[in-house]
């Protein structure tokens, strides 16, 4: 079993390891800092305690406050011309959007479903809070081309350049 939790001190971010070391980094070092000072959220995928312990017994490393994965939201506005060509004409010059800044899964858990499970949770927590305030759709910065396909299985489009800029429209 998973549990999604806001990142609070007592998470593990230095044993997180994701092969990426941009990602390890921020996690490390500025996604706490980060959140304190409210100009992201990041969340991130633990282990309930039974699941640790049945982990283990299969070589995982884990404790009950091991980050499996994180991803990190915040609020941001772009142009219009940011967005693919059918979008754009639908709003103004400046869109709000909420941005997915960060996604990241441990090496060792890869491959599983859990970024798909993150990526699920982050789309429903932009909704919610697009509710409230007003949000035009989801926006992320792939990091590479496999990055930005994995977004684009799940509705993702790639914006007008570069194609690593893509784009979830919310409504």
């Amino acid at each position: 079993m998973i549990r999604l939790e806001p990142l609070i001190g007592r998470h593990d971010r230095n044993g997180f390891d994701c092969g990426v070391a941009s990602l390890d980094i921020w996690l490390k070092q500025t996604a706490l800092q980060h959140q304190d000072k409210g100009v992201s959220r990041t969340f991130v995928a633990v282990p309930v305690d039974a699941a640790a312990e049945s982990w283990r017994q299969y070589g995982y490393a884990l404790e009950a406050n091991s980050i499996l994965g994180f991803y990190a939201l915040t609020s941001a506005f772009v142009l219009a011309e940011d967005l693919p060509a059918k979008q754009a004409k639908r709003y103004p010059r400046q869109i709000p959007v909420t941005r997915l800044g960060r996604l990241a899964i441990r090496s060792d858990m890869q491959r599983q479903g859990l970024g798909k499970f993150l990526l699920a949770d982050a789309v429903n927590r932009a909704r919610t809070a697009a509710e409230a305030v007003g949000s035009a759709g989801l926006f992320v910065d792939a990091r590479d081309e496999a990055a930005a396909r994995f977004y684009q299985r799940y509705g993702f489009i790639a914006t007008r350049d570069p194609s690593l800029k893509l784009f979830l429209p919310l409504w």
